[in-house]
């Protein structure tokens, strides 16, 4: 049995059915991108990426649109989220008031906006979404921190192509990564705090990442973030009343655990339990609340320890630290759907920049990638064998998430803010890295 993850997670068959090629064509990407350098540092990445680089991992990206639209046009659509954003759409009533909706409320506007037309229309119309943030998304890396770490991002995406434009994922990417850039590297302190505030209200993961806001004391860049997160907080409740946070943290009151969590993929390997769709999910077993609370706890006493460690380095925290954020809030999760790989890509890229620990996270968050991505094939084969794939697939991805948060709280942090190894950025560097942030 396939799974199918919330938000449009893993799905059955879908609209969007993995173009097969994205593996290899990843895969000679990399050894194009990442090829170390013969002399200086070791695991340097190459100085300047040739053009022909972008314009082919851009290709492989016009490709999966095109094949995505194509999908979509030519059998039904069966993709979990699209149909959700089509349910949402055509209900009558108010969300939130007249029926339970688990997102986000600019992310539910989005929904209002693209949907109600037919699954097709939609489906289409969120490939063009995703395609654009993708880019977006790579520009701020660009932008932020050089050609070779926007190469990298590129890269580490391919793997994710085959689902990731049916998902809205990267738009939430593309504000968080530009909400840095914009603040840490333009000294547009405004600019960067609107941005970030509307990644945290778009999907409240970027939460993990805004308290760079506080280690870089940045507190008009904070004012702007709090004060976009009063703005549409107001006008949710105005528009919805109270009942919509608390649908989005319990998932529409979802009580198993996410297959793809930690917790319920052992039971799933245990066979403790059967899977079953609960709002939108496979899901298996029961999460219990002391169980959730604990995790919750788990995860806020994670933070603390990534970002008062990153308060007192002079690494960029928008390396390691954000990474180690980020993936934080995926392990202490009782829902954890592949397309959240997603989260993970520019902070690793950023990361591949850094100094050899964070390297080290870098690369376990990119097998992480990779294995998130050959899990969204595992999902559309109609072989036996599929299942068993699955459940030892996301086995190894969770083991990896797990391992980047113990590689980087064990990772020892510079003795002082001088001593801290700052990666050679090469011709292509426009900026410090000294003084940089993470998003």
């Amino acid at each position: 049995m396939a799974v199918a993850g919330e938000r449009g997670g893993g799905v059955l068959a879908g609209s969007s059915d993995p173009n097969t090629s994205s593996s290899a064509a990843a895969a000679d990407t990399v050894a194009a991108v990442m090829t170390h350098a013969t002399q200086g540092s070791s695991l340097r990445l190459l100085v300047r990426v040739p053009t022909i680089v972008f314009l082919v991992l851009v290709a492989i990206r016009l490709a999966i649109l095109g094949h995505t639209i194509a999908e979509v046009t030519g059998k039904p659509v069966t993709d979990v989220y699209v149909l959700r954003i089509e349910q949402i759409a055509s209900s009558p009533g108010t969300p939130y008031r007249d029926f339970p909706v688990e997102y986000m409320f600019p992310e539910n506007l989005a929904m209002q906006l693209i949907g109600g037309s037919g699954a097709e229309a939609t489906a289409i119309r969120l490939v063009f979404i995703a395609f654009v943030a993708d880019l977006a998304a790579a520009a701020a890396v660009w932008w932020g921190w050089g050609r070779r770490p926007a190469a990298v991002y590129l890269v580490l995406g391919v793997p994710l192509l085959s689902f990731l434009y049916q998902r809205f994922d990267l738009v939430s990417v593309a504000l968080a990564t530009w909400g840095v850039a914009l603040v840490e590297r333009r000294e547009d302190d405004v600019g960067g705090g609107i941005a970030l505030g509307s990644a945290v209200m778009l999907k409240l993961w970027p939460l993990a990442v805004a308290p760079v806001l506080l280690v870089r004391r940045r507190w008009r860049a904070l004012a702007a973030a709090a004060a976009v997160c009063l703005v549409v907080g107001l006008a949710w409740l105005l528009a919805a009343g109270p009942k919509g946070p608390v649908q989005v943290l319990s998932f529409r009151g979802a009580r198993g655990w996410s297959a793809e969590s930690i917790e319920g993929n052992l039971l799933w390997l245990a066979s403790h339990g059967t899977l079953i769709l609960e709002q939108g999910a496979m899901r298996i077993g029961a999460a219990p609340a002391w169980a959730k609370a604990l995790l919750f706890a788990g995860l806020l006493g994670y933070e603390v320890v990534v970002w008062r460690r990153a308060g007192g380095e002079a690494r960029d925290p928008a390396g390691g630290a954000c990474l180690a954020a980020v993936t934080a809030v995926l392990v202490f999760s009782p829902l954890i759907s592949e397309q959240y790989a997603a989260w993970l890509l520019p902070w690793a890229a950023v990361a591949f920049e850094g100094d050899r620990a964070e390297r080290k996270v870098a690369a376990i968050a990119a097998s992480a990638i990779v294995l998130t991505g050959l899990l969204g094939l595992f999902y559309l084969m109609p072989f036996g064998w599929a299942a068993l794939a699955q459940r030892w697939t996301i086995l190894a991805r969770n083991l990896a998430l797990v391992l980047l948060l113990i590689v980087w709280f064990r990772a020892a942090a510079p003795n002082a803010a001088g001593s801290a190894v700052v990666a050679d950025t090469g011709v292509d560097a426009r900026f410090p890295s000294g003084g940089g942030e993470g998003v």
